[in-house]
C-alpha cells in the first residue's frame, strides 16, 4: 500500500509522530484492517528519516495493538482498537454456538456443593466475624494452609509464609509483573503463549520477547542465546500442558532450563494454572529450584472459574515485594471466597469434583481422537484442549471464520502469538466447556466438515 503520512500535524519523537499518524488513519478510515503498510525503507524515504526511525514507530503501533508484524511478510494493519477481536468471556453466551474456544471446567455438580458451602459458613458466626474484617494483605492463616494442603495434594511442598492467595491465576501472574519488574524491562516465554499474559506485559509496557519452541515447550538454546544478546529479567513458562499448543515439558528439559537461568540470574515464573491431575504431574520447576522460581496457579479449572481463587508462591527474598504490589493493587483477595475454597478443600469436596472432572475429561479427550485422530493433532488425556495444525491449504484465520459461520468457534494461532512471531496455521480446541459430551461431538463433527471442504478463499472458480 502506497500510504504516506503527514507527519506535521503531530508532535514528539518521530517515531511517536509516526505511530500516532496511524492511529489516526485507522480512526479516520484511511487504513483498515488487513491492510499493509510500506516497508520500513520506503516509508524512510518517503519521510526522510532513518530506518530505524521506522522501526520505532511499527514497534509502538503494535504496542498499541494498531498493527502487527509478521516475518517476511511485512507489518499489517488490525484495525480499530475496539473492533480488535481479544481474548475475553462474552457476558451473554450465544445459545447457537458450540463454544470451543475458552478453557473452563467441565459444567455440572458445582451448584450443589457451591450452596451446602455457603451454608455451612453462614451457621457459624464465628467463621463469618473475620470475613468481614480489614486484614493484612497475607490473609488468614488457615485459608494459606488450606492451599499449603492442595499442594501437598499435588506432589508440592511450601510454607505458608512464601504463599499469596490472589483473586485467580490471571491476578497472581500480574502480581508478579508489578512486584518484581519495572516498565520497559525484557521479559520472554514460549513465542505461542497465553493471551492473557501477553495482555499483562504491554499493559506493564514490559520488552516481550518469543522464544523458539519445540514439542516440549522453550528450546534451552534457544534462551541460552537470548539471555546472552537481550540479557532478559524474567521467563514466563507453562511447563505442565502448554498453552496454546499442549504440550509437555520433560523432566530433563525442565532441568536445562532451570541451568541456563542458573548461569544468567534470570527469574522464572511458572504458571500452572491449567488442570493436571497429581498422578500426571513431574516435578515443578519451583519444586527443583523454589530459589529462583515463582510459582503461580488457581483453582478455577480444577474447581471454579467463579470462585476466583489463586495463589503465587515465592523465593523468600521477594515475598515483602509481592506483598506490597498486592497491597497496592488491591489489598487483599476476598476472604469470602477463600473460606468456600476451604470449605471445599476441608470438606472433601475438592478431591471428589478433581477425580469426576478427570473421568469427563478422558472420556472426552477419546471423543477428539475418534472425530479427528486422523488429522496433525496434540492433546494430552487430561488436558481441556488441544492443538490442530490445519492441513494444507488451511489458513487458520479463514478457517476460524468459516467454522464460525457454521456455528463453531475455536482460536486461532495469531491470538497467542508474541511480537512478530511467525505464526502455525493452527487453531487451540477447547473439549472442556460444552454442556454435554454429544454438544461436543457435534462440533467437531463440523470441523472435520469443514476441513473437508476448501478454503473460499482458494476455491477454485467454475468452469462453464
Amino acid at each position: 500500500m502506497n500510504w504516506s503520512p503527514d507527519l506535521s500535524t503531530f508532535s514528539g519523537p518521530k517515531y511517536k509522530m509516526l505511530a500516532d499518524a496511524i492511529e489516526s488513519a485507522i480512526g479516520d478510515g484511511s487504513l483498515n484492517s488487513g491492510d499493509r503498510l510500506p516497508t520500513h525503507r520506503n516509508l524512510a524515504d518517503q519521510l526522510g528519516v532513518t530506518i530505524g526511525t521506522i522501526t520505532r514507530g511499527y514497534a509502538e503501533a503494535e504496542r498499541r495493538r494498531l498493527v502487527h508484524a509478521r516475518v517476511g511478510s511485512g507489518t499489517f494493519v488490525m484495525g480499530k482498537i475496539w473492533e480488535k477481536r481479544d481474548f475475553s468471556v462474552k457476558e451473554q453466551a450465544d445459545d447457537q454456538l458450540i463454544d470451543l474456544s475458552l478453557s473452563l471446567p467441565v459444567p455440572g455438580r458445582r451448584e450443589q456443593i457451591l450452596a451446602g458451602s455457603l451454608t455451612a459458613i453462614s451457621a457459624d458466626p464465628q467463621r463469618l466475624t473475620p470475613l468481614l474484617e480489614y486484614l493484612p494483605e497475607t490473609g488468614l492463616l488457615q485459608h494459606r494452609e488450606a492451599m499449603v494442603n492442595w499442594m501437598r495434594y499435588h506432589g508440592m511442598e511450601v510454607s505458608p509464609d512464601n504463599l499469596l492467595i490472589t483473586s485467580g491465576g490471571q491476578h497472581a501472574n500480574m502480581l508478579t509483573l508489578q512486584g518484581v519488574l519495572k516498565p520497559g524491562d525484557v521479559i520472554v516465554s514460549e513465542n505461542l503463549t497465553y493471551p492473557g499474559f501477553i495482555n499483562a506485559a504491554r499493559q506493564w509496557q514490559l520488552r516481550h520477547i518469543g522464544l523458539e519452541m519445540d514439542e516440549q515447550g522453550v528450546m534451552p538454546e534457544a534462551l541460552e542465546q537470548c539471555c546472552k544478546q537481550h540479557q532478559p529479567r524474567l521467563l514466563y513458562i507453562t511447563p505442565n500442558l502448554q498453552n496454546p499448543t499442549a504440550g509437555v515439558m520433560s523432566l530433563e528439559r525442565r532441568k536445562a532450563i532451570l541451568a541456563v537461568a542458573a548461569r544468567h540470574n534470570l527469574l522464572i515464573l511458572e504458571d500452572d494454572v491449567q488442570f493436571i491431575p497429581p498422578v500426571q504431574r513431574l516435578a515443578s520447576l519451583f519444586s527443583l529450584d523454589s530459589e529462583r522460581v515463582i510459582y503461580t496457579s488457581s483453582l478455577s479449572k480444577h474447581l471454579a472459574g467463579g470462585l476466583r481463587v489463586g495463589f503465587v508462591c515465592t523465593p523468600p527474598d521477594l515475598t515483602m515485594k509481592l506483598r506490597q504490589a498486592m497491597r497496592n493493587n488491591c489489598w487483599i483477595a476476598p476472604t469470602l471466597m477463600s473460606e468456600v475454597a476451604m470449605e471445599w478443600i476441608d470438606s472433601g469436596e475438592a478431591w471428589q469434583l478433581v477425580q469426576w472432572q478427570w473421568q469427563e475429561i478422558k472420556k472426552r479427550q477419546q471423543l477428539l481422537k475418534e472425530v479427528l485422530g486422523h488429522l496433525e493433532l496434540t492433546s494430552q488425556p487430561y488436558g481441556f484442549h488441544a492443538w490442530l495444525k490445519l492441513p494444507e491449504p488451511w489458513r487458520a484465520e479463514t478457517f476460524v471464520k468459516q467454522l464460525e459461520a457454521k456455528g463453531v468457534k475455536v482460536l486461532h494461532s495469531e491470538l497467542f502469538a508474541v511480537g512478530s512471531t511467525s505464526v502455525p496455521q493452527a487453531v487451540r480446541i477447547c473439549i472442556s466447556s460444552p454442556v454435554s459430551e454429544d454438544q461436543l461431538k457435534q462440533g467437531l463433527l463440523i470441523i472435520r466438515e469443514v476441513l473437508a471442504q476448501e478454503p473460499v478463499s482458494v476455491m477454485r472458480p467454475m468452469v462453464l
